[in-house]
This record gives C-alpha cells, sequence and structure tokens, in this order.
C-alpha cells in the first residue's frame, strides 16, 4: 500500500501492480518509434483495469483510468486500446485540442503544469491511473540531466497531489543488431536515461527484433526494488502483443517444424510448404532461423531434416 497527500485528506490507495509499479509515483515504458508502445500499454492498461495479472504479476483494479495522447490523432490510441477491449476510457489528445495555444509548449518551466491541466480534463478519481504518451515532451531538453530530473520530480509530486499513478512512454535511439553498435543495456537507448532511471520510478523497455537481432520481442521491467525481468513476445492476428508462444511467429515456425521428418532424405521444401500452410516467404525465411538454431539440418538441395536429438 501506498500514501499520497491530497488537497482534501491523505488518502491509502492500493499499489497498481504490487513490487512493480507503486502507487503515486512515474513509471516510464521506452521503445523506439512504431516498436507498439500504445499497443502494448492498451494490453496492460486492460489487464489493470479488471484486476487480471500483468506478465504472472499480481494487480488491483484502480478506480479509473485515464489516457492523454500528445504525438498522434486519437484515431491510434482508440484503435490499438479498441482491440485490447477498452476503447472507452476518458481520452484527451493535444493534437485534436485546436483551442489550446501550442506556443505555451515553448516555456519550458511551465511544461508539467501544461501537463496537469490536460489531465484534470480527464476528471479521474484519486486512486486513477494515467498514461501520458509521450511523457518526455514535457521534460524540456531530454538529453539536460538536470531538467529531466526536475521534470521528473515534479510530476511525481503532482500525481501524489491527484492522487494518480503515471504510466508515460518515451522516445528511445533506434539501432541495428550489429554487436559492434549495440548499447550494452536496453535502458541505455532512452535518451535522458541518466535522469529518468535516477528520478523515475520503474523503467520499462520494448525492443523490436530489427533492434536485437532475435526473432521475438523482447520486453524489460526493471523496479527499484528487486532484479529486471524480461519477457518475450509475440504478436496476434490483430497485432496485439501476447506471450511469444501463443504469437502469429511461433505458431508458424512450430507448423514448419512439424513438417519436417527425421528421416535422413529430409523433407523438399515443397512438401514444406505444403503441410505447414505457411507462406513461401514466411517459411523460407524460418527455415534459416532453425538452421542457425541447429534445430533442422540441410541434407540436399530443398531438402531438410530434423536434427537429432542429443
Amino acid at each position: 500500500m501506498s500514501v499520497a497527500d491530497t488537497s482534501s485528506s491523505r488518502q491509502v490507495f492500493p499499489d497498481p501492480i504490487p513490487g512493480i509499479i507503486s502507487f503515486g509515483t512515474v513509471n516510464i515504458l521506452a521503445g523506439t518509434s512504431n516498436v507498439g508502445k500504445t499497443c502494448l500499454l492498451s494490453s496492460i492498461l486492460a489487464r489493470l483495469r479488471v484486476g487480471r495479472e500483468v506478465f504472472g504479476a499480481a494487480t488491483n483494479a484502480p478506480p479509473a483510468i485515464g489516457f492523454v495522447s500528445v504525438d498522434r490523432g486519437s484515431a491510434t490510441a482508440r484503435h490499438w486500446l479498441g482491440l485490447a477491449g477498452c476503447a472507452d476510457l476518458p481520452l484527451y489528445n493535444l493534437v485534436e485540442d485546436f483551442n489550446f495555444p501550442l506556443v505555451r509548449l515553448r516555456n519550458r518551466v511551465q511544461l508539467v503544469t501544461v501537463l496537469e491541466g490536460f489531465i484534470q480534463h480527464l476528471a479521474l478519481p484519486p486512486g486513477g491511473i494515467v498514461v501520458v504518451d509521450p511523457v518526455t515532451l514535457f521534460m524540456g531538453n531530454a538529453n539536460d540531466y538536470q531538467a529531466c530530473a526536475i521534470a521528473c520530480l515534479e510530476m511525481r509530486r503532482m500525481c501524489q497531489r491527484h492522487a494518480l499513478t503515471m504510466l508515460g512512454t518515451a522516445h528511445a535511439g533506434k539501432q541495428a543488431a550489429d554487436a559492434k553498435a549495440q548499447y550494452k543495456r536496453l535502458q541505455d537507448r532512452i535518451l535522458g536515461s541518466a535522469a529518468q532511471l535516477g528520478y523515475g520510478d520503474t523503467q520499462m523497455y520494448l525492443a523490436s527484433p530489427v533492434e536485437t537481432g532475435e526473432k521475438f520481442y523482447t520486453f524489460l521491467w526493471h523496479p527499484h526494488t528487486r532484479e529486471a525481468q524480461t519477457f518475450l513476445l509475440g504478436r496476434d492476428q490483430d497485432g496485439m502483443f501476447v506471450d511469444w508462444l501463443e504469437g502469429i511467429q511461433a505458431k508458424q515456425e512450430g507448423k514448419i517444424l512439424a513438417a519436417i521428418t527425421e528421416a535422413e532424405e529430409g523433407t523438399s521444401f515443397a512438401e514444406i510448404l505444403i503441410n505447414s500452410e505457411v507462406p513461401k516467404t514466411t517459411t523460407f525465411r524460418y527455415l534459416q532461423e532453425l538452421l542457425k538454431e541447429g534445430r533442422i539440418l540441410k541434407v540436399g538441395h530443398g531438402r531438410y531434416r530434423k536434427a537429432p536429438v542429443n
């Protein structure tokens, strides 16, 4: 349980995800542009809303959840929220608020005050969760340690003042899977990460296969109170994130592997296509990955067999 001071009285509310997301804190999900941060958050919000587990962690359903979108039209957020089953969440969209004078965003000293006004549009009750997508707009110069640190402190005070918990997204530097060009840790790719890690609360990161060189998406959360955990994700037919083994990619890979026999003469590429019913280009790509992993062997031109189990 966590405690917050509000203008009316001292109130106590459950942590949304005990041990991971504490009440009254500012938590950041980072990732490159278009990696799927809004999509992943929608799935998390749908589970939080009804108190379902999130990545195996128990949750406490908040009295309300609201969404502040500042870099895209509301259709994007509504799309993913709708697929997750929570399209009715209250949403404030800066892009579509033509009454808001954008010149106010040039005053870095007032950025958190501006954000507070956006959040108040949602009229969330105490104990609620607010998503700010992305929150880095309100930190000023993302590479200025002091500015980011002060903004994090101001936002946490704002959350405690209104008895809310914040989940914000942050953009990260994109990189290829080349080991020579990689950062050593996922969180090091985040712009302004030093201040956000030090003055923010739970750090989260979503990485695409392009970044890691793996075939799955990688999601990491790192609370200050326990060791970091990493989860492997795939996507379903709607593009929503699911456990890797439940995703389309893993299922297609499984069909391809099931279509390959252990016989020494192997299975032809044409037979694999017919028996797996997986598209040709996808089949070829997964065959290369299975060969690289040593799960199958190439026994002739266009013929493959399962690798013997030691």
